[in-house]
């Protein structure tokens, strides 16, 4: 299916502690405060730097005709903790790429990352029907490329000089893909990650433990 205006969607997708709602201009403020130069280094488009950089930021995700973006909520404490999307979404062939993905510091190497993979995956499989779901990351994106692993996606290859850099320079991506077959054993992988990091996560909370302390993962 081949969209011909920007997309409005209104997907929400909770659970494991977060919500996924859609993307909008009133998340600015929260994102911009999570992002800076070095957590951005290997993502396809330049540093949206401040509010203006960051409205400029979703106002194209916005734009783009086969993006479902979304805002990722912690549900524990109400707090925008990132953003990510359905790309390259064509219905008519049962396809999407996950991706324009980044969360604050503070939740790197904790239950994000797959209790997020989890929520869309399973909306994309089982509910929107799809049999194909890609994501890719820079060659270079090592944190990138051993988060997307340790999902379950298989690797398919690597797409030399795949895109410009926001320096200009030619880089390769790395792509994979979890395709219908693949999902039960996915799933069962992902939630058996999700459960006791939850867990941990929710000490830490009652704790008071300050994970913007603690270096990424």
């Amino acid at each position: 299916m081949w969209f011909d205006c920007a997309v409005q969607h209104e997907i929400v997708l909770v659970g494991y502690g977060f919500r996924l709602e859609p993307l909008s201009q009133a998340h600015v403020g929260a994102l911009a405060k999570i992002v800076d130069q070095a957590m951005w280094s290997g993502m396809a488009t330049p540093t949206p730097v401040g509010e203006v950089g960051m409205a400029n930021y979703i106002e194209d995700a916005l734009s783009a005709p086969d993006v479902f973006a979304f805002a990722v909520i912690d549900t524990i404490n109400n707090e925008v903790c990132g953003s990510t999307a359905y790309c390259g979404v064509d219905e008519a062939q049962g396809r999407l790429e996950i991706g324009r993905t980044f969360y604050d510091r503070a939740q790197w190497g904790r239950v994000v990352n797959p209790a997020c993979k989890f929520l869309l995956l399973e909306y994309a499989f089982e509910t929107w029907g799809m049999y194909r779901t890609a994501m890719r990351a820079d060659s270079r994106n090592s944190r990138s490329i051993s988060a997307i692993t340790r999902l379950g996606a298989t690797y398919e290859g690597t797409l030399r000089g795949f895109r410009l850099a926001p320096d200009g320079s030619r880089c390769d991506s790395m792509s994979f893909s979890i395709v219908h077959p693949d999902w039960p054993v996915v799933r069962d992988g992902l939630l058996t990650r999700i459960d006791p990091l939850r867990a941990v996560s929710q000490m830490d909370w009652d704790t008071g433990f300050d994970a913007r302390r603690t270096s990424a993962a």
